[in-house]
């Protein structure tokens, strides 16, 4: 057997072997999360590399046998630390992550201790299956080689016969001297029959390589030797891996949470602000408030602290150090080893602290941006109304409308803004075009000009004295929807990773369905009933499929007490059962929950309950479909963008959306509870060109293109609206984030008496908790040197990271986290489509001194900080959550696979 192992026949057989057994597993492992149907039909493509890797290796091993031997190494090891890692923890081998750990020899070692036996054996069965295709397999790819060879050239080769059923290549000249014999001409016969077949394998492999969808295919197509050496030579972000092992990244800015800046607490039970003291020394008692019996999304004022503590630990008592039970709660990146006692890796870094002194939580006491308005009074218009006799309106119900793919220049759209102009000069372009059908751009948004009191410059009448607030310079939290829910449901910015990861950990903030719960709990020790102690229900409604990337589990997690969805809609049970046609791949058009929404308001004052509607829209959203009663589309270009185009289909949209808001404002009218009813719109997203001009909608050249990965200014620009028909019409200018969603609807509900004392009670207690600011109060754009940051995390969520502050609102930065990009800066008053932003491939003071040279010492300094933050806050951000995996879903387990996919009910749509 020891002589084997320097046999080139031998060593090509294992390598063989080993190759396809780490394939089949890639392969396999990926089974569950794709249709049957699709992944037989591009199986064989599967395999192209791997054909490349066998045949190139018999070429080589044929040559040298040193070279065989580090190909055999490289493969086999690699082969057998894939299925030991998965033998062991069930999980996918990233070599991109491996690397890292070989560079730590405490890593190394650890980790190949803990798989020693099940690499070992795996290595033994490879050797045994070897030594049974020694040379068998050696010898037939030799002869597949040669036939292919053969078949190609046939000119420069052409069999020889040696003997019985065996060939030999011979050149053309040493063939010319015989004499071709009718065995031969029937050789040549069946070199023509063979080109045809190796033309028609080659044929249909590429045409199923070039029809099939990149996602998943693309991953699954990889192969050994390829990802080893990807890993070696790629410079991967460490932002990509799990966090570091030293702990969380320290805050970059100490000066600004100096002891001398800090809140004391007050007597009326204001909590204070101390950045940087030891988070065991914030203690948070159970307020009397809270029922004694444990409340969903209240368990830190349960266990007594924000943060999930260690085994044994009580409250205000410091933690072990070094601590020899790190806990499930916060133990470190999985297959990594825990810290020393100098909470480090065997070197000190002090630009990073241990996991013990930061443990997963938030709690806006230690926060070092918490920027706080909550004892700043109303702001001038609602005063207003306080003083005058009829007082503040009354607000029973909330309804959160979040409207998808919903840009902020079309709602309105706004006569002589770009978004108009270019629409104009479409139609003076191709003059001879027929303008029968050309759209009415006056009614685009007649509703959106109605909520938010903004003149768009058609001549219609807009009640400027009341309708609510209207936010200009919303930017979102996520351009991936369900993140961005979690902003506005839950006052908590999003994990920047791949996906749904939130509903894995704690949500770290209660959400406003579990708020209004505790609400419900509480004690009236007055005799008196009124409405304002009537209990609230959750309802959360959407026509399309609540199945994509774990929706219904966000729901629960929420509070939500009922969730109507397509499932619901088509379900022959339901009471208003749908029969119609979907209107795209997610679902039915929104006209279809009005009986729905109709019955929620109708049983809700029927019972005298309160009722809490939040609503999710989706015909905004690709493949940009209209419903069939909404009548032909109207061409809004005049160029080649009319007609069935994307930028067509998408405003017809848009129309129709804004047509919806304008059914359910009537809806309310007609159930008599508009006037005491608060409606928040608010988008998520927007749309874009694949040339990245977004806001301009580009030229007719450029075509539509998704939110995937693309940090263009024109995704995160939103609407955010707060209409009551009663309440003073008031604007904020400012760049704020749908985080400042739940503090102003709580902030409102107390504001304008529609809360007893009990609630008031909550309420009061809670608005300082958290991130966001009341958008009816004073908004504090910087305080102390301190800026008021925005986070935009980009879809799926582990590419990029957007900066923006209320402080400078011109400035915005872009930072790869995991993703082949350039760090990205740009004035967007000076460049608003950003066409010419400044960028750069490592960011920090390089892209600063690019900055200075154009914008200024001003803008260079922000840039620095801005990326100084944007690095701490992404370490940060997991601490919170508790988060220890990596950014991108390839990252995770294959339990992960299904992440961010729209789930069917049908077992052959992928």
């Amino acid at each position: 057997m020891l002589a084997a192992a320097f046999n080139r026949k031998f060593l090509y057989a294992l390598t063989v072997v080993a190759l396809l057994c780490a394939k089949l597993l890639h392969v396999f492992s990926h089974l569950p999360s794709t249709a049957i149907p699709l992944f037989v039909l591009y199986f064989p493509t599967f395999f192209t590399p791997d054909v490349i890797v066998v045949v190139t290796s018999r070429l080589l091993f044929q040559r040298s046998l040193i070279v065989s031997f580090l190909i055999c190494l490289l493969i086999t090891f690699g082969s057998a630390a894939q299925v030991g890692l998965f033998i062991e923890t069930g999980g996918e081998l990233r070599w991109s992550m491996l690397m890292k750990v070989f560079r730590e020899p405490q890593g190394f070692f650890g980790m190949l201790l803990t798989g020693l036996l099940p690499t070992s054996c795996f290595i033994a069965v490879l050797a045994f299956f070897a030594y049974l295709l020694t040379p068998s397999l050696y010898n037939s790819v030799g002869r597949m080689i040669d036939a292919c060879l053969v078949t190609i050239f046939p000119r420069c080769f052409r069999p020889a016969r040696q003997s019985p059923g065996e060939y030999r290549l011979v050149s053309m000249e040493e063939g010319d001297e015989e004499e071709k014999t009718p065995e031969e001409s029937g050789i040549v016969t069946k070199i023509t029959w063979a080109r045809v077949k190796l033309a028609t394998v080659v044929g249909v492999l590429l045409v199923l390589h070039l029809v099939r969808p990149r996602k998943p295919f693309d991953h699954m197509t990889t192969t050994l030797p390829f990802t080893i050496l990807d890993a070696i030579f790629q410079s991967r972000s460490p932002m990509c891996d799990p966090s570091p092992w030293d702990g969380p990244k320290r805050f970059p800015y100490q000066d600004l949470i100096r002891d001398d800046l800090w809140v004391p607490p007050t007597e009326d039970g204001k909590r204070g602000w101390k950045p940087g003291s030891p988070w065991w020394e914030v203690i948070r008692e159970r307020p009397s408030w809270l029922p004694p019996e444990p409340m969903p999304g209240f368990a830190k004022w349960y266990r007594g602290s924000s943060f999930q503590l260690p085994p044994d630990q009580k409250p205000g008592q410091p933690p072990p150090f070094p601590t020899s039970h790190p806990g499930r709660h916060f133990h470190p990146p999985p297959h990594e080893h825990p810290p020393d006692e100098h909470g480090s890796h065997g070197h000190h870094n002090e630009h990073h602290v241990s996991y013990e002194n930061h443990p997963p939580g938030y709690d806006g006491v230690l926060d070092p941006l918490k920027i706080s308005n909550a004892d700043e009074p109303l702001v001038k218009e609602l005063q207003d109304m306080l003083h005058q006799k009829q007082g503040m309106p009354e607000i029973r119900h909330v309804i959160i409308m979040s409207l998808e793919s919903t840009r902020k220049d079309v709602f309105p759209l706004v006569k002589d803004d770009s978004l108009y102009r270019q629409l104009q000069q479409s139609w003076r372009k191709y003059e001879k075009r027929d303008d029968s059908k050309r759209a009415d751009l006056s009614q685009l948004s007649v509703n959106a000009e109605i909520v938010t009191g903004q003149d768009a410059g058609f001549g219609r009448q807009i009640n400027t004295t009341h309708g609510g607030l209207n936010v200009m310079g919303a930017v979102t939290s996520s351009t991936f929807t369900l993140k961005s829910l979690l902003s506005s449901h839950c006052g908590v910015n999003p994990l920047p990773v791949d996906f749904l990861e939130e509903v894995e950990t704690e949500i770290y903030q209660p959400c406003l369905p579990q708020i209004l719960k505790v609400l419900n709990a509480q004690n009236r020790s007055d005799s008196t009933s009124s409405w304002r102690q009537a209990p609230w229900r959750s309802v959360f409604m959407q026509a399309s499929s609540s199945a994509m990337d774990r929706q219904m589990q966000l729901m629960e997690q929420m509070g939500f007490d009922k969730v109507i969805d397509r499932e619901v809609l088509r379900n022959a049970s339901s009471e208003f059962h749908v029969t119609g046609p979907e209107l795209n791949y997610f679902g039915y058009s929104e006209r279809t929950l009005r009986p729905y929404i109709r019955k929620a308001i109708v049983d809700a004052e029927e019972k005298g309950d309160r009722l809490f509607l939040s609503h999710l829209t989706s015909s905004t959203h690709h493949p940009w479909a209209t419903p069939e009663e909404f009548g032909e589309q109207e061409n809004y270009w005049g160029d080649s963008r009319a007609g069935d185009s994307p930028w067509n289909r998408y405003l017809n949209t848009i129309k129709f959306a804004d047509q919806w808001v304008g059914e359910v404002l009537q809806l309310l009218q007609e159930l008599g509870v508009a006037e005491k009813t608060l409606l928040v719109i608010l988008g998520d997203q927007d749309m874009q060109t694949d040339d990245g001009s977004g806001f301009s909608f580009g030229d007719e050249k450029s075509s539509m293109t998704t939110t995937y990965a693309n940090p263009h200014i024109s995704s995160f620009s939103i609407p955010l609206v707060f209409y009551h028909p009663l309440l003073p019409r008031m604007s904020l200018n400012a760049t704020v984030t749908p985080l400042s969603v739940l503090p102003t609807i709580l902030d409102l509900l107390n504001s304008t008496n529609s809360l007893d004392s009990a609630a008031s009670s909550v309420v009061k207690d809670l608005i300082p908790e958290y991130e966001g600011q009341s958008l009816i109060r004073p908004f504090i754009a910087h305080r102390d040197g301190r800026q008021a940051w925005n986070f935009g995390v980009v879809n799926p969520g582990g590419t990029h990271l957007s900066l923006t502050s209320a402080a400078y609102p011109s400035y915005r930065y872009v930072l790869p986290i995991c993703e082949p990009a350039p760090f990205s800066f740009s004035h967007l008053s000076l460049d608003p489509n950003e066409a010419v932003p400044i960028q750069d491939w490592e960011g920090g003071k390089k892209i600063a001194m690019k900055v200075r040279l154009r914008y200024g010492e001003e803008a260079a300094r922000w840039v620095r900080k801005a990326d100084n933050i944007g690095r701490w806050y992404v370490w940060e951000a997991r601490r919170r959550w508790g988060y220890w995996s990596g950014s991108r879903q390839e990252d995770r387990g294959i339990g992960h696979r299904e992440d961010g996919v729209l789930k069917h009910d049908r077992w052959w749509i992928p």
